[in-house]
């Protein structure tokens, strides 16, 4: 049942961080593009980005907030999953081995599958901290 908590919670925070980040390809795309038209003098190429700059800015700041808050939400429930595995850990072990002693193959195979899933989970969620990261160290980059 813990094992079910603890997947259903990294899904959570899966979605969570997926939401907070999901237009970040095409905005870095648009950010990166330095010239429009060879045509159009600098001067002029230098007023619309300015221009563009100043419509994309608080779009870029609101998601920059939800995966901020995304990434506070997930922190929390990191150390209420911490806090959990924790005070499984301190039950007895004893315990754990007679009840998978008594499953049936579904169950452990299911058990197994689990383990499987949060641990890729795991993997995904470490991905995107990743990700979040290196956009907060872009940010704070771009603000110096």
């Amino acid at each position: 049942m813990a094992m079910e908590d603890c997947c259903d919670e990294a899904h959570e925070a899966q979605e969570l961080i997926r939401q907070g980040t999901y237009d970040l390809p095409r905005m870095t795309k648009v950010l990166d593009s330095e010239r429009v038209f060879l045509l159009v003098d600098e001067g002029t190429v230098r007023r619309y980005k300015a221009d563009l700059t100043d419509e994309i800015e608080p779009q870029i700041n609101e998601l920059l907030s939800r995966a901020e808050k995304g990434l506070q939400v997930l922190l929390k429930r990191e150390s209420m999953l911490q806090a959990k595995v924790e005070a499984s850990q301190s039950r007895p072990s004893s315990r754990a081995t007679a009840t998978t002693a008594g499953m049936s193959k579904i169950d452990v195979r299911r058990l197994q599958m689990l383990a499987r899933q949060r641990q890729k989970l795991e993997e995904e969620a470490a991905q995107l901290q990743a990700e979040v990261d290196a956009m907060e160290l872009e940010r704070a980059a771009r603000k110096k």
